[in-house]
C-alpha cells in the first residue's frame, strides 16, 4: 500500500519516509512480523498508543472545545490494518452485509450518492403531490461511545470469525493515549470504549456497529447514513 512519507509520525517513532525507502531492506522481516500477528490474534502494544495533537481552530484558547484533537498512531500498524480492512470488506461485499442506507467509507459512494438517492425520492413525493417529514441526526460522539464487547458480538454475528476476530479484539483492548501540547507530554490513559480515531480500521468498525440502526424501522420510513450523520425521512399521506 502506497505511504505518504509526509504523514506525522505515530508514538512509535518510525516515520513513513524510512519505511518508504527502506521497503525493500525491511519487507521480509514486516511479511514476517504481520504474519505472526494475524495468526497469534495479537497486536503488539505499542501499535495500541496514541498521540492526541490538539489542533486550535477559533475562539477562547483556553476552552477546550475549540480545539480539534488529532490522534496520531502508528505507520506501520496502519500497513497491516490496510490487509485486515481488504479482508473484511471483502467478507461484507461477497455476503452483502452493509446496510444500502450507508454512503460512509465505502466504495463508489459518497456524500453525492447520498444526495442523489434522497432528492430522487424528495422529487417522486412533490410530483406525487405528498408531503415528505424529515430529520436530521447526529450522533455525539459517536466513534468514542462504540462498546467493544457489543462490536465483537456483531461482528461475530456477520460471520467474521477466527483470527480476524482476535486479532480486532487485540486491536481494539488495552488501548492507551497520551495529549502532546507544545512539546509537552500528559501521563498515558487507557481507552475504555469507541473505535480509535487516525487509524484505517476505524471507520470500518463503526459502520458494522451502526449497521443494523435500521432494523427497527416502520414500513415507509427511510434512512438514509453517512457515516454518523443521518437523514430520516417518510411521506405523509393526508388524503382520506
Amino acid at each position: 500500500h502506497n505511504i505518504n512519507e509526509h504523514k506525522a509520525t505515530g508514538p512509535d517513532g518510525i516515520p513513513g519516509k524510512l519505511l518508504k525507502t527502506c521497503a525493500i531492506e525491511i519487507l521480509d522481516s514486516y511479511v514476517l512480523l504481520f504474519e505472526t500477528s494475524i495468526k497469534q490474534g495479537k497486536v503488539p502494544t505499542d501499535w495500541r498508543h496514541a498521540s492526541i495533537v490538539p489542533l486550535f481552530k477559533k475562539g477562547d484558547k483556553s476552552k477546550a472545545e475549540n480545539y480539534r484533537p488529532v490522534s496520531l498512531t502508528s505507520i506501520t500498524c496502519k500497513l497491516l490494518e490496510h490487509i485486515v480492512h481488504s479482508n473484511i470488506m471483502s467478507h461484507l461485499d461477497k455476503n452483502k452485509i452493509l446496510t444500502n442506507h450507508q454512503h460512509g467509507f465505502r466504495k463508489n459512494r459518497s456524500c453525492g450518492t447520498q444526495l442523489i438517492t434522497t432528492l430522487n425520492d424528495f422529487n417522486n413525493s412533490i410530483n406525487a403531490r405528498g408531503q415528505t417529514d424529515a430529520i436530521l441526526l447526529d450522533f455525539s460522539k459517536a466513534f468514542d461511545k462504540v462498546d467493544h464487547l457489543g462490536l465483537m458480538h456483531k461482528m461475530a454475528s456477520h460471520g467474521i470469525s477466527g483470527n480476524i476476530l482476535e486479532w480486532t479484539r487485540s486491536f481494539l483492548l488495552g488501548r492507551s493515549q497520551k495529549v502532546i501540547v507544545e512539546g509537552v507530554e500528559s501521563d498515558q490513559n487507557p481507552v475504555l470504549s469507541g473505535v480509535p480515531q487516525g487509524t484505517v480500521l476505524g471507520p470500518l468498525y463503526f459502520l458494522i456497529y451502526i449497521n443494523d440502526i435500521n432494523s427497527n424501522l416502520s414500513p415507509g420510513t427511510q434512512l438514509r447514513l453517512f457515516a454518523d450523520d443521518s437523514l430520516l425521512y417518510r411521506e405523509i399521506n393526508n388524503r382520506l
